[in-house]
């Protein structure tokens, strides 16, 4: 940690040595806790004014700036900053149906509903291409899974005269010893 989120008194400072540390607790008198809070806060109103400052003297550039422009030009940057709202919000809720299409596509297909985020598209053909290549790897994946689990030796038949791979030993009497 660094001495600004962990300030200690001066006089308890730690001697440099074997790099052990001491499980001591710090303690602080009242004055040090009001001046270290005192440092804090000036800190923070220091940024909080210095953003402060910069967002209105963005602000007041931009007013210049737009008092500099004709009333045809002001029209258009309205209408340009409207319709690029519109155009905003018309993605939004297409991106919104296109999800819950998806999720029922994916759910009528036994297919994790989760997995949504990685076919929608603002195209719904697209969309429903994605969701396609997504079944096809899916169903895949989870033949390879069964197959997996499944592989092993096949049982050996032995029925109706059928040997086995290693017989039993016979004795010299001609009786099989089990």
């Amino acid at each position: 940690m660094n001495k600004e989120n962990n300030p200690t008194p001066e006089g308890d400072k730690k001697p440099e040595g074997d790099g052990q540390e001491d499980n001591k607790p710090v303690t602080f008198t009242q004055e040090q806790v009001n001046d270290i809070v005192s440092k804090r806060l000036a800190e923070a109103n220091t940024k909080a004014e210095k953003k402060l400052k910069d967002e209105i003297s963005k602000a007041v550039a931009e007013a210049e700036r737009r008092s500099k422009l004709s009333e045809d030009e002001r029209e258009k940057e309205i209408k340009a900053k409207q319709k690029q709202e519109l155009d905003d919000r018309e993605r939004t809720i297409t991106l919104r149906e296109r999800r819950a299409d998806a999720k029922d596509a994916l759910s009528d297909r036994n297919i994790d509903t989760d997995l949504v985020d990685f076919v929608i598209d603002i195209d719904e053909d697209k969309t429903n291409a994605n969701i396609d290549k997504l079944e096809k790897a899916f169903n895949k994946a989870v033949e390879a899974g069964v197959k997996a689990k499944l592989a092993g030796t096949s049982p050996e038949d032995y029925g109706e005269g059928n040997k086995p791979k290693t017989e039993a030993k016979k004795s010299p009497t001609g009786l099989r010893s089990f």
